[in-house]
């Protein structure tokens, strides 16, 4: 049995290095060993060079699924390992993933990726409510997370290879509902472990989790229609609600705080994703476009004669911020009511602007901050005439969040002072991620 293994890379280079070391030292041999750099701007490639292995470089950053397809399209042999570039393989892991390509209608083997990275609460919860394993030597997969594989080489080719849309994940899905479609069974051997090595921040964690599941609700219709996009708020606010469950449950009273922010962050994306058709247009100065947004709303909130519409002093690019802005003053009320401690106000306004643009400003902050404290109700921005502001999802959002506040969180005084310790252990943690 000859196996070629490739690892798609980009911006590597802190995991580069012992995701290779671990591939060298693998129990079973190698026939080669490739490494697509995917357009990476850091010292990837020139790390990867330093070891024996055959390096291909694309241009630009492709996506994962082309570089996968590079990667097949380079390699002779009869079947294809990949290990994703943030992961260490355990000296036995091929070995292992072997034992499940015995019959040939077996397409593929897949292993276990245990998460090794519990240094900060981004990563803790990450390991908790972002698994890549099934766990269960029994189990019959529903496909094989691509972070650690083997495949046929030929079966992939015939299939049509990965689907190049996906540039950042669920290409490891579309490709074992195909693989299935066509009468082949894929193989699940925990016994293979890799160790993930992954860092991450807030900012990374919210918008790779929500990248996960993006495919699911676009390929259930959830973005077609204002309508239907209701019901993806709400499946964002069961889906906390689901976390704060099991964490509650596991007594993970540290990850409150993250369970209860993303139900915001993601109605957010997903009204980015709506409004934008996937391709948001925003201004090259982002930081300048958030003060016009801001200067344009306070304007428009003291000036509004009525039913006449008013013109807008910014682009129409600035639409999004418009609206995030907006439904940070609009929530502002009801994050007040709850939470009375003016420090863990701002850490919420602060993690939202950071969980959504990587955005650290603290003047931007402080002025959205002191717009909240002085006009404390700005629900009326949900009902009049602003040529960019989505009044009807702006209501929506503040109907249902209100609710969910109301029914599950402002009835419970300990749930709230254990989201408070976590809120402020979760800053504590995205100070220390900018000071590394």
């Amino acid at each position: 049995m000859k196996i070629s293994l490739y690892i798609p890379c980009f911006n590597s280079e802190k995991t580069i290095a012992a995701c290779l070391d671990s591939v060298l030292l693998q129990e079973f041999p190698l026939d080669s060993i490739l490494v697509v750099d995917d357009g990476s701007t850091d010292k990837s490639a020139e790390i990867a060079a330093k070891y024996p292995v055959k390096i291909i470089r694309h241009n630009k950053n492709r996506g994962l699924a082309c570089a996968r397809n590079t990667a097949l399209k380079a390699i002779n042999s009869e079947f294809v390992a990949s290990l994703d570039a943030d992961c260490v393989a355990r000296p036995d892991w091929l070995r292992q993933l072997t034992k499940g390509l015995k019959s040939p209608l077996v397409a593929g083997s897949g292993g276990r990726l245990l998460e090794t990275q519990a240094s900060s609460v981004f990563d803790l919860w990450r390991s908790v409510h972002m698994k890549q394993d099934w766990q269960d030597l029994n189990v019959q997969p529903p496909f094989l997370f691509g972070s650690n594989t083997v495949f046929r080489r030929q079966v992939l080719i015939d299939c049509g290879l990965y689907n190049e849309e996906f540039k950042s994940n669920y290409e490891d899905v579309d490709i074992c509902n195909r693989l299935k479609n066509s009468g082949y069974t894929i193989s699940y051997r925990p016994e293979a472990c890799v160790e993930h090595r992954k860092k991450d921040s807030l900012y990374s964690l919210f918008n790779t989790f929500w990248r996960w599941n993006f495919e699911f609700y676009l390929r259930q219709d959830y973005y077609s229609t204002e309508g239907k996009l209701v019901f993806k708020l709400n499946d964002n606010l069961g889906l906390a609600n689901r976390f704060l469950e099991e964490d509650k449950k596991s007594k993970r009273s540290d990850l409150f705080y993250l369970d209860f922010l993303l139900a915001v962050h993601h109605s957010l994306k997903d009204f980015e994703y709506y409004i934008s058709h996937g391709n948001p247009k925003q201004s090259e100065n982002q930081g300048l476009s958030f003060w016009l947004s801001l200067l344009d709303l306070t304007l428009f909130y003291h000036l509004h004669p009525g039913k006449v519409a008013l013109k807008s002093i910014v682009p129409e690019n600035n639409k999004i911020i418009q609206n995030f802005l907006a439904l940070n003053l609009v929530l502002g009320q009801q994050i007040r009511e709850i939470f009375k401690d003016e420090k863990i106000q701002r850490i919420i306004y602060k993690h939202l602007l950071f969980s959504l643009y990587g955005t650290n400003d603290p003047y931007l902050l402080d002025k959205i901050f002191n717009l909240v404290i002085l006009h404390k109700d700005w629900s009326g921005l949900c009902d009049r005439n602003h040529p960019y502001l989505e009044q009807a999802f702006l209501k929506n959002l503040f109907f249902y969040f209100r609710k969910w506040i109301r029914e599950r969180i402002s009835n419970s005084d300990e749930l709230i002072k254990s989201i408070e310790i976590s809120a402020k252990m979760t800053d504590k943690a995205i100070g220390e991620c900018h000071e590394n």
